[in-house]
């Protein structure tokens, strides 16, 4: 005969249990936040100053966009934490009381006392609603302004994350940089083109470069392979004025997320298609306006203290042997071109 009601008092029991529950999350989670984003402050600069020391020189806009989130957290900070440690942090005693006769009257339920708990199960059901309420409130209180400095964080943290593969991908490539050249993006793909190998594409200022890994065994002990090197090759290696396009695309007979490198008709390439994550796809058309637009070599520029340089700085160009001018398109990032007519190799300056 008392099945059921013992069985409504348990799935109210759980209620409360949850309302408290979501109100302890609550307050956990508004802790977690200011500790990161406090964390954050320190360890943004200290991961930029040292991307800057291992040159990378791009995304100029690191060091504004830290010292705002710093300058804005100076501001903001102070008011935040003394809001959650006045207000918002107290209540996780009122919670733990809660959840104590909680479990009391779990225990006496399950033991059988129905009708004496009915009367304190409705008054723990209003306590803790209400008191989810008011945290929900309070939590908000220091949540909104909390939540706009995680915003700019975590879009600080990407850029940084995006840096610092891109050092490591290019500390790991065969084939060096020209003076001029700046690192700007590196990522692991596949070529979907000839024999697909594995690789990394890379970006700096001046170049786009598909670098191919192939593993080589040296060594076999009962057909299996003891010893192994990575061998890197270029397979494409072309000035970043010689792409006229790359689109995000599918790839492949299942719908791989991926790019389509298009090269303008002058560089003799074909159409190419890689093969990488999706949102990867979008960082490299992000770059790729990023430097065909200008602001990579700005921002370059700037972080070294050195003259912008400008394609329009390029005009006629001669054969130095034979004084015959050069009529193709000259790409920007291209720094040696061959004469027409004698086949002399013209450096562009």
């Amino acid at each position: 005969m008392q099945t059921q009601p013992r069985e409504m008092l348990i799935s109210r029991l759980g209620s409360i249990e949850s309302d408290l529950s979501g109100a302890s999350s609550m307050i956990s989670d508004v802790q977690n936040k200011i500790a990161c984003v406090e964390s954050a402050m320190g360890s943004l600069q200290s991961r930029l100053v040292t991307v800057r020391g291992q040159g990378y020189a791009a995304m100029g806009h690191l060091e504004k966009g830290i010292d705002l989130l710093v300058k804005k957290w100076a501001e903001t900070g102070p008011l935040v934490k003394q809001t959650y440690y006045s207000n918002l942090q107290p209540l996780t005693s009122q919670i733990n009381m809660l959840e104590n006769e909680t479990r009391r009257l779990r225990t006496q339920t399950n033991l059988g006392s129905i009708g004496l708990n009915e009367s304190a199960l409705l008054r723990l059901a209003t306590e803790s609603s209400n008191l989810r309420a008011r945290i929900n409130s309070e939590a908000a209180k220091v949540s909104n302004p909390v939540n706009q400095l995680a915003a700019g964080v975590n879009a600080i943290d990407r850029d940084l994350k995006v840096a610092e593969t891109s050092l490591r991908l290019f500390s790991q490539a065969a084939f060096p940089l020209k003076p001029d050249e700046s690192p700007v993006l590196a990522i692991e793909g596949k070529i979907m083109s000839g024999q697909k190998n594995e690789g990394t594409l890379y970006f700096t200022n001046r170049r786009f470069v598909f670098e191919g890994k192939k593993e080589i065994v040296l060594e076999k002990k009962l057909f299996i392979a003891t010893k192994k090197k990575t061998e890197r090759t270029v397979a494409i290696d072309q000035p970043i004025g010689a792409l006229q396009e790359i689109s995000k695309g599918r790839v492949g007979l299942f719908a791989w997320t991926g790019i389509y490198a298009r090269f303008k008709p002058g560089s003799g390439m074909q159409e190419t298609p890689f093969d990488v994550k999706g949102w990867e796809a979008d960082v490299i058309t992000r770059f790729y306006s990023y430097i065909t637009g200008g602001e990579a070599d700005r921002d370059i520029a700037q972080t070294r203290g050195t003259p912008v340089q400008t394609t329009e700085s390029i005009q006629i160009v001669r054969c130095p042997s034979c004084g015959g001018p050069y009529s193709r398109e000259i790409f920007r990032g291209q720094t040696a071109v061959q004469c027409e007519y004698c086949g002399t190799q013209i450096i562009i300056h």
